[in-house]
């Protein structure tokens, strides 16, 4: 594989994806050498100094990958590249000419994917009109209609689906002390801070008795939040599940533009309802093949919905939503079951 660090998961969230994919596939006896940019995000911000279930190799620039790990690649039964590393297409024309196994590339952000080949930007980082259809396999977190229209339009051979997951020994139910009525964790995106304030900050106002709470980094606004809101600017990765657990729901919005393509859970979304917390989320396309609406997690699109689910909502019918999405993602959406995915559509291509 060669993508972004899996060493340092500092304002790289795909590193905890690889981590839990790569984990499982050595379960299954398959052995994984990772190569990734020596100081990508800053070498001291890495929170692994190795491994401990695959190799990693580093490399100082572009010109050093494929100079000194052409015999790795020549070597692999399966070349993965991940989207979003420097120099993206010109690693892929060298794995799709130099590799003798199969070949994938693991797309985490399909719509800029889409936007740049539409546009015909250029973009150092994404793959070209010419070689996005070299690949034998080509991966992504977003499925539906938006992967079925990229695979028509650039001739891919197999494009498949492989959605988030998260690990169910890192996110699960806690017996603590809920703290918070409604809690969001994610950075600061101008694009959903009216969507923000709609569903979490105007309630804030309107309730004032009750609590809730934000973590996330650079918002610029929340001096001007109401006092009932706990506004926590840095939460490290290993507290995830003990913010999730604090929460008597949890408010879920993904990007903009993964919401309008759909078919797209985020590993937030995967992350809280493995805790149990009943979950609030914006409508998207697609939602429904992942979570039942209504039993197993809330839609909002405003307001007075929050406030519905909130107040209006007895919590033995919250606790039952929480406790069937939970079980929707221990059968459905772990990183055994990715994994097990992957080495199907291993099989499919190889076939």
């Amino acid at each position: 594989m060669v993508g972004r660090s899996i060493l340092s998961s500092a304002r790289n969230p795909v590193a905890e994806l690889y981590r839990g994919l790569i984990n499982e596939l050595a379960h299954h006896g398959h052995r994984t050498t990772y190569l990734e940019p020596y100081d990508f995000g800053g070498i001291a911000h890495r929170d692994m100094l190795r491994s401990p279930y695959c190799e990693v190799w580093t490399y100082g620039d572009v010109d050093t990958l494929l100079e000194e790990y052409l015999p790795a690649i020549q070597s692999a039964d399966l070349v993965l590249l991940a989207s979003d590393v420097p120099e993206t297409n010109r690693i892929a024309q060298w794995i799709c000419a130099e590799a003798r196994g199969i070949t994938v590339y693991y797309d985490t952000d399909l719509a800029r994917t889409a936007h740049v080949l539409a546009s015909l930007e250029a973009c150092s980082n994404c793959l070209s009109r010419c070689t996005i259809g070299a690949f034998q396999l080509y991966l992504s977190t977003t499925g539906g209609p938006a992967l079925n229209e990229l695979a028509r339009n650039y001739g891919l051979q197999h494009a498949r689906p492989l959605y988030e997951s998260i690990d169910p020994f890192a996110f699960y139910r806690m017996d603590i002390e809920r703290s918070y009525d409604l809690g969001f964790l994610g950075n600061y995106k101008a694009e959903r801070s009216e969507l923000l304030d709609n569903l979490l900050i105007q309630p804030a106002r309107t309730t004032p008795n009750r609590q809730f709470v934000v973590a996330g980094d650079s918002y610029p606004d929340s001096q001007a939040w109401p006092h009932n809101i706990t506004y926590l600017e840095h939460l490290p990765g290993t507290n995830h599940v003990d913010f999730y657990n604090r929460q008597a729901c949890s408010l879920v919005l993904g990007r903009n533009d993964r919401r309008q393509l759909g078919y797209t859970p985020s590993r937030q979304l995967l992350s809280a309802a493995a805790c149990g917390v009943p979950v609030l989320t914006a409508p998207w396309d697609g939602l429904d093949d992942f979570f039942e609406v209504k039993r197993e997690l809330f839609c909002v699109d405003g307001e007075q919905d929050v406030l519905d689910v909130l107040y209006g909502t007895d919590e033995a019918t919250r606790r039952k939503v929480g406790s069937y999405a939970r079980a929707r993602v221990l059968a459905s959406h772990t990183t055994s079951h990715r994994a097990e995915q992957l080495l199907g559509y291993w099989q499919e291509v190889a076939d």
